[in-house]
């Protein structure tokens, strides 16, 4: 009998795709999940159309942290094919608590068989890897005929791409297994030996551009040294995927649209959760750690900003700052002719700048500011805010401003325990995230000059990683 042929997995990243760094952290770092449900990005039926009536559809993606460039993309593939008489869910799994992720090949590869408990226990929903782009409806997906079956995927083992009957799948996709840590065989065993599979079309999971684009429904960027985006540039030599203009394209039409997942009127649940929180610890009730109430968030850490913020404003000639997220402001002097109680204030290291106060933690800054300024300072707030959030808070920061920007962003756990328990820097990332999102946001609000300042726990103290970027004076249009 002649020997079978392997076939050589087309999509496969080889130890020649890899750096250096990749060998000494196989397994990466993945602390333990902070968010007890996934965040939900929902699109109602669109103003001025009639509901056709269907169900909503519901799709689960798996993700992670470092994906938030592919995350945003693929929410705007969606956006753009959908059935505008539908409304659509799509719920971001990342950083799921209760969940040990130890020895995954992503921050998200498990999640997937927690969908059904997710998902309520009954209904469908349907899974996505992050690393996709929809160029057709998923809805026409969400309605096919299952047959019966309880999982409708490619192959039965290819699961990137999944539809899910939810009640059927219960009992042999549960989240006490996936707590358990049991792997992907335990999960497609029990599809298997039930006879739980259908087959899906293969143009909604086209891999690299297995079928022709007028074909492909899904669009896969499967290979992970060639993904557009880039989000392992540490771990991995990239190289140009053929299909890269097309992921680009969609990202260049969210920046112009200005899309981000979350907006200030339709924020995520965690923002107002944390401003719960920090209310709180402002004056509402006792410190979590017995710190006296007038000492919290008092914004005496603007000092280290003092000099970076005062070449700012030289170069720009900056008479009006905004301080977002400024504390208690009790680092300020009030600003000539102005009560204490103001929110007006000023600085010796900046003379002649008028400093507007703006805290949604702290009642008396708490009311929104209405207009532009010169220029906006945000020190020891961004790890403050929830992740989701992260990029419409940086777009209403670049909005306010005609000049420039300044950002302090910490890199590491607080202190300071917030009443719920949490640690009070709920977003803790690593400076090339920081600078990815501001240089995201700079693309949405551009013609205004930005400095970060990326602030890490060494040994010996803390230090700084500057970035910049904008470096047009002009004022924006």
């Amino acid at each position: 009998m002649a020997k079978e042929t392997k076939i050589a997995n087309p999509y496969k990243t080889h130890w020649y795709h890899r750096k250096l760094p990749y060998w000494f952290r196989k397994d990466r770092d993945r602390p333990e999940g902070t968010r007890s449900r996934p965040e939900v990005v929902r699109f109602e039926v669109e103003p001025g159309t009639k509901p056709n009536g269907k169900p909503p559809v519901r799709i689960f993606l798996g993700t992670e942290s470092v994906q938030y460039r592919a995350e945003r993309i693929f929410v705007w593939s969606v956006k753009k094919v959908r059935d505008p008489a539908r409304v659509y869910e799509i719920y971001l799994m990342n950083n799921l608590k209760g969940i040990d992720r130890t020895g995954w090949k992503t921050g998200f590869t498990n999640y997937r068989y927690a969908i059904p408990t997710l998902a309520g226990r009954k209904g469908r929903a349907i899974y996505n890897d992050v690393d996709q782009i929809y160029l057709a409806d998923p809805g026409e997906m969400f309605d096919m005929d299952m047959k019966g079956a309880g999982v409708a995927a490619i192959t039965e083992h290819e699961n990137a791409v999944m539809l899910i009957d939810c009640e059927k799948m219960i009992r042999d996709w549960t989240l006490e297994d996936v707590h358990a840590g049991k792997k992907h065989a335990h999960f497609k065993a029990a599809v298997h030996n039930k006879s739980l599979w259908v087959k899906l079309p293969g143009q909604w999971n086209s891999r690299d551009g297995e079928y022709p684009l007028e074909e492909t429904k899904c669009l896969h960027y499967t290979t992970l040294h060639t993904q557009p985006w880039r989000p392992f540039p540490d771990q991995l030599r990239y190289s140009q995927s053929p299909l890269s203009k097309i992921w680009f394209q969609l990202e260049r039409e969210a920046d112009a649209a200005g899309f981000t997942l979350f907006t200030k009127d339709q924020p995520s649940q965690r923002f107002g959760e944390f401003i719960e929180q920090y209310q709180i610890t402002h004056g509402q009730r006792e410190a979590a750690q017995g710190e006296p109430i007038e000492d919290q968030f008092d914004g005496r850490r603007l000092r280290k900003s003092l000099k970076p913020v005062a070449k700012l404003i030289r170069q720009t000639g900056a008479k009006t700052i905004l301080n977002y997220g400024a504390g208690q402001g009790r680092f300020y002097q009030s600003f000539p002719g102005e009560s204490v109680e103001s929110r007006f204030k000023c600085h010796p290291a900046w003379p002649g700048v008028k400093v507007i106060c703006y805290d949604p933690g702290y009642e008396p800054f708490s009311k929104p500011y209405e207009g532009e300024v010169d220029g906006v300072i945000s020190t020891d707030v961004l790890e403050h805010i929830s992740e989701e959030d992260i990029p419409w808070v940086l777009d209403e920061i670049f909005r306010f401003s005609n000049r420039f920007v300044y950002f302090v962003a910490a890199c590491f756990p607080a202190e300071k325990i917030l009443p719920n328990g949490e640690n009070a820097h709920c977003t803790i990332e690593r400076p090339e995230w920081w600078k990815g999102q501001v240089e995201m946001a700079a693309r949405r609000v551009p013609g205004v000059r930005w400095v970060l300042a990326c602030e890490e726990r060494q040994r010996f103290g803390k230090t700084r990683k500057y970035f910049k970027g904008g470096d047009s004076l002009a004022k924006r249009a």
